[in-house]
């Protein structure tokens, strides 16, 4: 029994390892035209990109594809697309009369077990005139407009009977062409390097040559010789077969959830939502207030006063008051200039108050001082608080100095009888 349960402890373990130790694959990409990178174009000539975005089969792949022109403008194939890991995929434009470098860049991100993330870059030359130079291969039929598959992999569809092949490499290939309502028709071929090859290869058509049903190889409703772009995922096009983006915002009609609302890439081609509604979008909102949209550039709620009460709960929103009386200023109903919140006392008209706002008595003498003529002497109240005048004998001067000569006359008539 103990041997048993030993045995399902290292089964289970081995489990667990073989399950934590399964490696995450690396994501990387390629990217390329049929013609190389460096390579020089002519207007009017197909250019058909090729990109791959190489990681784990279980990575979920999202790319885009856009193309530099010489005057810096953009031409946008498509932002944000949802692709397959491990393939391959083609889309063709053609050349346009705006001569000058041109850099089609592809960014990616693949997320199994992590994020990986990237870019890269393939650059091409459109030109004036025309000849080609190096191994060409030029492919003739008995009937234009058809598809060209070299080694079993789409290149392009040319709306001629002839198709060319630039930088072809030597050797043995095989190049089959196929069209709606033909049969498929395949060659090898041995290619001479140095040197303009060429080969025929004719297809079987039922009446009419082919031509009553014209190839629309990505399905979009745009025959091939007519279609500028390769999207096999998206037939809300223009009429050269390219994805519509209406709100031009970056995001393709089929990949925009709002088509008609300009809108960002990470968002779906949606606006950014406010879910406080407070004026200012999710994205650039710091803060989240519903029920206030009294807010700065940041979404948060101002404070126009600076009292720590923001406008939406101040009563006073331009007066800086206090939290317990909604923001505003506290009263002072006996206009002592202590507020009521601190006023111990009620004293209209009396504004020589204490702390507590109660009249001050400043000689302690019972009467406050604004009521007390002599505050800083202590008095009675009925002298108005000032001290009372001094009660004793009177004495009159004119009454004393008479007195006085009475005396001194009797002493002068007593002194003279004798």
């Amino acid at each position: 029994m103990k041997g048993v349960r030993f045995f399902i402890a290292g089964m289970l373990l081995i489990s667990f390892f073989t399950v934590v130790s399964e490696p995450s694959q690396a994501a990387s990409a390629s990217l390329n035209i049929n013609k190389g990178c460096g390579a020089t174009y002519y207007p009017g000539e197909v250019v058909t990109i090729s990109y791959k975005v190489t990681a784990s089969a279980s990575a979920t792949v999202v790319a885009s594809l856009r193309v530099q022109l010489p005057d810096s403008s953009w031409s946008t194939f498509f932002i944000n697309r949802s692709i397959l890991p491990n393939i391959t995929y083609y889309i063709s434009g053609v050349a346009g009369s705006q001569l000058g470098g041109r850099t089609v860049v592809f960014e990616w991100e693949a997320t199994y077990m992590g994020t990986d993330a990237g870019s890269t870059s393939c650059t091409y030359v459109v030109s004036s005139g025309g000849g080609t130079t190096g191994t060409t291969l030029q492919i003739n039929s008995n009937v234009s407009g058809f598809q060209v598959w070299w080694n079993g992999v789409y290149n392009h569809t040319t709306p001629y009977n002839y198709a060319l092949l630039y930088n072809v490499p030597s050797g043995t290939h095989t190049v089959t062409l196929k069209k709606s309502g033909c049969s498929d028709a395949s060659k090898t071929v041995t290619i001479v390097p140095a040197v303009a090859n060429q080969v025929t290869i004719n297809m079987s058509c039922g009446s009419g040559g082919g031509g009553e049903e014209e190839a629309d190889i990505d399905g979009d409703g745009v025959p091939d010789d007519e279609d500028g772009c390769y999207n096999p995922d998206c037939n809300v096009v223009d009429r050269n077969g390219c994805p519509k983006d209406s709100d031009r915002d970056g995001v393709n009609e089929c990949d925009d959830d709002c088509p008609t609302e300009a809108g960002s890439p990470s968002n779906d081609g949606c606006p950014a939502g406010d879910k406080d509604d407070d004026g200012v979008t999710d994205d650039e909102d710091a803060c989240y207030n519903p029920g206030c949209s009294l807010v700065d550039s940041q979404g948060c709620p101002r404070d126009s006063d600076g009292d720590g009460l923001n406008d939406c709960a101040d009563d006073c929103p331009n007066e800086e008051g206090d939290r317990r009386n909604n923001g505003c200023p506290a009263e002072d109903a006996d206009g002592d200039g202590v507020t009521d919140d601190q006023d111990n006392c009620y004293n209209p008209g009396c504004n020589l108050v204490d702390s507590r706002g109660c009249p001050r008595d400043s000689d302690n003498d019972g009467m406050n001082d604004c009521e007390d003529n002599c505050p800083n002497q202590s008095g009675t109240r009925s002298n108005s608080g000032c001290p009372e005048q001094q009660q004793g004998p009177q004495f009159c001067l004119g009454s004393g100095l008479l007195a006085v000569l009475i005396c001194l006359g009797s002493v002068w008539k007593v002194l003279k009888l004798k």
